[in-house]
């Protein structure tokens, strides 16, 4: 009976992404996407920056609620638009350029969750807009929401390198090699490799 308790405690610690080894083992970071493709790029970069401090990462796709998974803690960092954020928690904000969207956003955050910088190189406002100089249109910026107090300040630092490296050209060069058939994980390695990150 021993025996048996012992091979299911051994398989159990296989097959979980908390490792069995000590005390300090800890779950891996879920990083969670919707079916878009630029959600899921978005994740597989986030996922695989923090992978390169040697953070256990795990990218969940699929979502029809991700802002809900993460404020239950099923997942743990989420890529999203600052804009589209502001829109969610404060509608009637009148922030328009990215400092403004990017202040506003972290003056509106829901408890226990925080962001890192937002990417300003990648300016996501509708494309088919006329040219907005003014910013009639809010600033959606690219940034990476997470539950606080959960990073050091190495993850943190490898996070917000992204948002100073990715612009938006690169990311709808990106989103459309996926779209062509190269996988996500790929695309998001080849990004980070060429941006030593």
């Amino acid at each position: 009976m021993r025996r048996t308790a012992a091979a299911i405690l051994a398989a159990t610690c296989a097959f979980t992404t908390i490792s069995c080894a000590g005390d300090d083992a800890r779950p891996a970071v879920a990083v969670g996407a919707d079916s878009s493709t630029e959600s899921v790029l978005l994740a597989e970069i986030y996922s695989q920056a923090l992978a390169r401090t040697g953070t256990e990462t795990t990218v969940v796709t699929g979502l029809t609620a991700p802002l809900v998974d993460l404020d239950a803690g099923r997942i743990s960092v989420l890529a999203a638009r600052n804009g589209a954020l502001l829109d969610r928690w404060h509608p009637s904000s009148p922030a328009r350029t990215p400092g403004e969207v990017a202040a506003a956003v972290n003056a509106a955050l829901p408890q226990g969750l925080s962001v890192t910088d937002a990417a300003d190189g990648t300016d996501l406002r509708p494309r088919d807009a006329l040219p907005d100089p003014d910013y009639t249109i809010r600033a959606q910026n690219v940034l990476a929401l997470y539950r606080t107090g959960i990073f050091n300040r190495q993850q943190l630092k490898k996070l917000n390198y992204v948002a100073g490296e990715l612009t938006t050209e690169e990311l709808v060069e990106s989103i459309r090699r996926v779209d062509s058939g190269t996988r996500p994980a790929d695309v998001a390695r080849s990004w980070l490799d060429a941006h030593s990150l």
